[in-house]
């Protein structure tokens, strides 16, 4: 009896350590924002929605992992993760040099150039010449703030405002004459509507999208990995995807 009630809890002993969890043993905290739609958004029941969120629920069920999705302002992401208060990020952050030396990543979940939006009727060249003076709003932080920081600082009139949805906002009340975030957010935005197009050309200028992770969680970091495989081969990324877009974006 006793042999068994021992074999019994070794059992229990491997089970528990392969479940993934965070230092103190709870559940998994994933940081998403909500304002980033479709990717992270509140549904109208106030409950985080998006891509990404299916994404993270997928990923947890791969992993046989109890998670628990942790609301963030998309400008404390890093620190929020960096300071133990939440294990990962999955927000569609872009993988880039800058936050690679600060945080770790996994293999990218998607991909996604950046691409312009305007009112209908703007037509200034995307030069130099034609952008000068011209308001460009972008979310702070963002892979969009830096592009326009490096490449039209001192050209353009560069509008930093929080919130995806308030950038967004801003172009059609006149406050913005161009905004510029991840394509597939301004595809979504400008879908089925008649005051607001793309502009110009899709801009690449990242490795793609990835989950960020402490660089000290290295096996975390390689079970996400796996998990991601595992939801790629297996239909439930596929399905995902096509609940948000009517083509790939890996």
């Amino acid at each position: 009896m006793l042999e068994r009630y021992a074999a019994i809890a070794t059992l229990l002993l491997s089970v528990l350590a392969f479940l993934p969890t965070n230092a103190s043993g709870e559940p998994l905290r994933i940081a998403t924002n909500g304002d980033y739609p479709p990717f992270n958004y509140l549904d109208e029941k106030g409950q985080l929605a998006g891509f990404d969120v299916d994404i993270a629920h997928a990923l947890c069920a791969a992993m046989d992992a109890a998670c628990a999705l942790v609301r963030v302002n998309w400008e404390d992401s890093i620190p929020a993760l960096l300071s133990n208060r939440v294990d990962a990020v999955v927000a569609s952050m872009s993988i880039t040099e800058d936050r690679k030396r600060l945080v770790a990543f996994t293999n990218r979940y998607y991909r996604t150039p950046m691409q312009f939006v305007a009112r209908k009727g703007f037509d200034r060249p995307l030069t130099v010449e034609g952008l000068k003076g011209v308001r460009v709003a972008v979310s702070p932080a963002t892979t969009a703030h830096a592009y326009v920081t490096e490449r039209w600082r001192g050209i353009v009139d560069m509008v930093l405002i929080p919130g995806q949805d308030n950038v967004n906002a801003a172009l059609l009340e006149g406050k913005a004459d161009l905004i510029l975030a991840d394509h597939l957010v301004m595809w979504s935005f400008v879908k089925g509507r008649q005051d607001v197009a793309l502009i110009g050309e899709p801009i690449l200028v990242d490795e793609g999208i990835g989950i960020a992770l402490r660089p000290t969680d290295i096996e975390l970091l390689r079970r996400f990995n796996q998990a991601l495989v595992r939801i790629r081969s297996d239909g439930t990324y596929d399905r995902i995807n096509a609940r948000y877009f009517p083509f790939s974006i890996y």
